[in-house]
């Protein structure tokens, strides 16, 4: 199960993925690749960080509203690695008071000093 899909990507992403002349399901973009490693590595990043793994997000006696909170994050995060594929970007995407550490405050397990 992944937690966010190529579709729901590349429609937050606001872009059209081409699609075979004989089977409109059978993508034949060249960016396909690309976007589906960035969802992993947003997917990734995003699950270190609350320190769980995707099994733990639809677990029994989990809160179900941790699922779209952790939708949210991967899809700002998958923003941010789309938008910055040159590099050019000095932006840390888990700042203390950046988005994405706001939304998974709640979820992300205390650190320990």
């Amino acid at each position: 199960m992944a937690i966010i899909t190529l579709e729901e990507a590349a429609d937050h992403l606001r872009i059209v993925l081409q699609t075979s002349n004989d089977s409109p399901d059978v993508i034949t973009d060249p960016r396909e690749a690309d976007l589906n490693s960035k969802i992993a590595q947003a997917e990734a990043l995003v699950l270190d960080y609350i320190e769980k793994d995707e099994a733990d997000l639809s677990a029994s006696g989990v809160n179900p509203n941790w699922l779209p909170v952790v939708r949210s994050a991967v899809l700002l995060i998958l923003s941010a690695l789309w938008d910055d594929r040159n590099g050019t970007d000095q932006g840390d995407y888990f700042q203390e008071n950046g988005a994405v550490a706001r939304l998974l405050r709640r979820i992300r397990p205390p650190a320990l000093a």
